[in-house]
């Protein structure tokens, strides 16, 4: 069966889709961080730097947005060839997320999408996905949103509007339109800078971008999360309606489905292939990097072929991988050293097929004399390593461990399943974890704190008081 599962606690909201016991989408959010990819704002232009081709946009967030800007001349500073000058205010769309110190970049090119659809502001551009091949379907789309283009207003059909009937289409159009007229009248009331229009946020975002005609059921275990998500899609599209499902069961939803154990998989670096290879990554501030290494595979054949087999399978778990923990920015794979060019073509290859399958965009270089493989992949706002972990404040080296959210998180299921709210408890932690569990779990009334001197915030305790 194929299903999305939802699971929601004070600290964290995971998503993980399934398809046919496998799993190939997990996303993983802290419920006190706050996500801007997505999100227009409108915006005042706050400095202007003729050496970077930038604009510095203040959007109300803290940190000032980078927008690239057309090249500079006598005249001034152009956008879309129209002039402009610090103090303008601007609309735009966030397309990166705050990296370490470094702001968000925007751009005013703003898309709004739908399930089927995304609606382009500013443009009388419309296409269909790339993942559409059918040439016959191709122009039925492009023929069918002709009939609602407008002056400055375009669209992209999406991969699954294939399987949509045309009156789903039509309600999802006139929806985006009405979103696209909001942004349009907060724009000319609102003062700047301001939050124009959010993003819709997990698990909506989730179900639109991953969920197809092959998924069967959409599975909550928060009811307040599952009765908003319901109203939601009634009020766009209703085709999600009779899959949305509230979780019942007496333990842990991904307990049920199984899922636990291939989370805890992922907070490993070291991912072992059914060869007997491994491969290892690991993320630094600037990057990713992916060792592959033979590890214990056994050479009974022609050393090359080996290497090759070794590197090929290793290519297929790294994709997934970078799907699975959503890794983005520049990623750098080491491929054990191949001597026949026959078998870095075909390697090269695969890596291009497997890249095409992905729905952001990325890049991918051939191999170099190095053995290395470049990957560009546009970042979402976190990846799981950076809701998973977290620096250890007792590691000279930088280690990582889990992070504050993560623990919590695990606590509180515990709490909920395990013991129930009626029975009364003492949790003997760090403070660093009592601290977030007063301030995030409100709900928890039966539950006594008392700090512990363990510097490890792993080390908790739970007893019942009697």
């Amino acid at each position: 069966m194929n299903r999305l599962v939802i699971s929601s606690n004070p600290f964290l909201t995971q998503a993980v889709k399934i398809d046919n016991g496998k799993i190939t989408v997990f996303i993983i959010r802290k419920k006190n961080d706050y996500y801007i990819v997505g999100n227009v704002y409108k915006g005042v232009v706050d400095n202007i730097s003729k050496h970077l081709g930038a604009a510095f946009i203040d959007i109300g967030i803290g940190k000032n947005a980078f927008l690239c800007i057309d090249q500079g001349c006598s005249n001034g500073f152009f956008l879309n060839n129209c002039k402009i000058k610090v103090g303008d205010e601007i609309l735009v769309q966030v397309f990166k997320p705050i990296v370490s110190n470094k702001g968000p970049k925007v751009s005013t090119n703003i898309a709004i999408p739908g399930n089927y659809i995304v609606l382009l502001r500013d443009s009388n551009f419309i296409g269909v996905s790339k993942h559409i091949d059918d040439s016959v379907k191709i122009n039925e789309l492009k023929n069918f949103l002709n009939q609602f283009s407008e002056n400055n207003v375009g669209f992209i059909a999406r991969t699954a509007s294939r399987f949509a009937t045309k009156k789903e289409l039509e309600n999802e159009i006139k929806y985006l339109k009405s979103v696209n007229r909001k942004i349009e009248n907060r724009f000319m009331s609102e003062k700047a800078p301001k939050l124009i229009y959010e993003e819709p946020r997990v698990p909506i975002q989730v179900i639109r971008e991953y969920c197809d005609e092959l998924t069967e059921e959409i599975v909550f275990d928060d009811e307040k999360m599952y009765k908003n998500t319901k109203d939601y899609f009634l009020n766009t599209s209703g085709k999600w309606q009779d899959k949305i499902r509230l979780y019942k069961e007496k333990k842990p939803m991904f307990e049920y489905y199984n899922i636990n154990s291939k989370i805890k998989e992922l907070q490993s670096g070291t991912i072992r292939l059914k060869s007997g290879g491994y491969i290892i990554i690991e993320k630094t501030e600037a990057l990713f990097s992916i060792d592959v290494n033979s590890g214990s595979y056994s050479f009974d054949k022609e050393a090359e072929d080996a290497i090759f087999a070794i590197n090929k399978e290793a290519a297929y778990e790294i994709f997934n991988q970078i799907f699975l923990r959503d890794m983005g920015g520049l990623i750098v794979v080491d491929f054990i050293d191949m001597k026949y060019e026959r078998h870095k073509k075909e390697l090269e290859e695969i890596i291009k097929k497997l890249s095409r399958k992905d729905r952001r965009k990325i890049y991918t270089s051939g191999i170099s004399q190095f053995g290395l493989v470049e990957i560009s992949r546009r970042k979402s706002n976190q990846d799981i390593f950076d809701i998973m972990f977290e620096k250890c404040e007792n590691c000279l080296n930088n280690g990582l461990v889990k992070s504050t959210a993560l623990i919590c998180s695990e606590i509180y299921e515990k709490i909920l399943y395990k013991y129930g709210k009626d029975k009364k408890l003492m949790l003997y932690a760090t403070p660093v974890i009592i601290e977030y569990m007063k301030k995030m779990a409100l709900d928890l009334n039966n539950v006594k704190y008392k700090e512990t001197d363990s510097c490890k915030a792993e080390d908790y305790t739970l007893e019942v008081i009697k």
